[in-house]
This record gives C-alpha cells, sequence and structure tokens, in this order.
C-alpha cells in the first residue's frame, strides 16, 4: 500500500483544479533569446477562448518600433550618412513599411520582399541605391533590436491577468515567426498566453478566413468567438467574416471601412462587431459582457 503525505495530496489536488481550469496547457520554457512551448493536449473542456491581435493591441507595436527606428539610425552610418535626423529617417520608413505591410496582407508580396523592399524604398528617397544584402542586414538588425523590446500596450498586463482568470487567451498575429515569439517573451505577455498563431508559420495572413479558421482547429475553441484587434480590415472585417464577434480598439479614431447596409449586402452581421473603443483598458467591460453572455 502507497502512503502518499499530505503534501502529495495537495499537490495532486491543486494540479487536478488547474486542469479543470485549463481545456489544455503549455510548458513554457524561456531561455536564452527564445521561448519554446511544448502543448499537451487535455481532454476539451467548454471553457471560452478570447483571442487577441498582437501588435498595437497588446503589444505597443508604435511606441517599440520608434525606438528601435532610432537606436538602428545611431548604429548605422548609411542611415546616418543620408537622414538629418532620426524623425526624418523614421517617418518616410512608416510610409513605405506601410504600404508594404498592406500588400503583404493581400499576399501580393513575399517575406523576402517585404523585408527587402521597405529600406530600399526608404534609401532610394535619397537617390541612394542600395544592395540587396545590406537591406537585409539592416532588417535583420532592426528585427533583432524591435523582438527584446519591452512595451506592452498601456493596461495589457492587467486586462490579461483579469481575463485570465475566466478564459484562455490567444493570440493570431501576421508577421515573422521569430520576432513574434520575442515580443512576447521579453514583454512579459507571455505569462497569458496560451495559444500563438503567426501567419508567416502557415503562409495564410489575416484578412484570410482561413487563418482564423487554423486558429479554432488548433485552440479546440467552439460555441461563439471573440476577437479584439486594432486594424479595421486585417483584424476586425476579417473576423466578423469569418463569423466572429468582435472588439474594436480603435486607436486612430478612423471610420470603419463598411458601412452596416454594405455588410449586410455581403453576409455580416454588423452586430458581430460588440463595441468600438479608443483604448485597450476600455474593452475590460465588452470583454466581461460578453463572458456573462456565455453562463
Amino acid at each position: 500500500m502507497i502512503a502518499f503525505g499530505v503534501a502529495n495530496i495537495v499537490i495532486f489536488f491543486d494540479f487536478i483544479a488547474f486542469l479543470t481550469q485549463n481545456s489544455l496547457f503549455m510548458i513554457k520554457f524561456a531561455y536564452s533569446t527564445d521561448i519554446h512551448m511544448t502543448t499537451i493536449p487535455i481532454p476539451q473542456l467548454r471553457v471560452p477562448w478570447i483571442f487577441f491581435d498582437l501588435d498595437d493591441t497588446i503589444w505597443n507595436f508604435s511606441q517599440n518600433s520608434t525606438l528601435s527606428l532610432a537606436k538602428l539610425y545611431e548604429i548605422s552610418p548609411i542611415l546616418r550618412k543620408l537622414f538629418r535626423n532620426p524623425r526624418e529617417f523614421i517617418e518616410i520608413y512608416h510610409v513605405h513599411n506601410a504600404n508594404l505591410w498592406n500588400l503583404f496582407s493581400k499576399g501580393e508580396v513575399s517575406t523576402k520582399q517585404l523585408k527587402v523592399e521597405r529600406w530600399r524604398r526608404t534609401l532610394a528617397t535619397r537617390q541612394f541605391e542600395v544592395l540587396t544584402a545590406v537591406c537585409e542586414e539592416l532588417d535583420s538588425t532592426y528585427l533583432d533590436i524591435l523582438a527584446k523590446s519591452t512595451l506592452p500596450v498601456e493596461g495589457a498586463h492587467d486586462l490579461l491577468s483579469q481575463l485570465q482568470k475566466r478564459a484562455m487567451i490567444a493570440v493570431i498575429s501576421n508577421g515573422f515567426s521569430d520576432t513574434q515569439y520575442k515580443k512576447i517573451t521579453y514583454s512579459g505577455l507571455w505569462k497569458f498566453i496560451t495559444r500563438v498563431v503567426v501567419s508567416e508559420e502557415l503562409g495564410i495572413n489575416k484578412p484570410n478566413r482561413a487563418i482564423f479558421d487554423y486558429a479554432l482547429a488548433e485552440t479546440g475553441a467552439t460555441g461563439s468567438h471573440l476577437y479584439v484587434g486594432d486594424h479595421p480590415e486585417t483584424d476586425i472585417l476579417g473576423a466578423m467574416k469569418a463569423g466572429w464577434h468582435t472588439i474594436w480598439i480603435n486607436h486612430k479614431a478612423e471610420n470603419f471601412p463598411l458601412t452596416d447596409a454594405e455588410l449586410i449586402r455581403q453576409g455580416i452581421d454588423p452586430a458581430l462587431m460588440l463595441a468600438e473603443v479608443s483604448s485597450l483598458k476600455q474593452a475590460y467591460p465588452a470583454i466581461n459582457s460578453y463572458l456573462n453572455s456565455l453562463r
């Protein structure tokens, strides 16, 4: 007969309690500069999932990118030679980067083209023809600095900490796998996130419905689904077309690309957008209301 000590019994029941709160769990090993995740499947329980975009939804891409580009300017002889100051360089870079990401989201340029052309076009504004190898070096250095940046969106840790008590949290992100995982690691967001789906791993970008369908299969999420994001087309419209509820973090006070009438003509229920808010902090009441509706 095996005798169990009190400590062992407590640990056992703590473990069982943990499993009943999570439909699956993930062991996260964070070491060196990478995060390695091993997923252990657990029989699915009816635990709600909330899906988030990463950049400028819970991880502060705008500030982290600006700071990273300023650091790149300071260490790059080419950039210091061609641009009078970091601000001038950053403004021009952002224009070309945004245009190329728009094309990338539509599948009109490849990952390699994006990584090279954003630098080539930026430097071309100074009548400077640059070798592909130089663009690749600039991109690699920039992404390394960016990935180690730590600023989350204001309120992200508090919000995710609260939601973690009631739901499983996943991320669906357009981006480069290595960079996105490092962002999550260095910012401390990994403590709250159970699943990460990155477009580069699938070769599918938001707003393509396939990436949302894949996220459901990957998580085993059932019932209704909620996606929280900041981009009106790739995040919100993409998720709504997949039949998901959404909350739009409208930082920039933009107009939504389609009216309710236009959504209906496309077979999309406008009521799928549960809320439009100006900051992540303001999203909690809507998320909380959504979770209450699932009881």
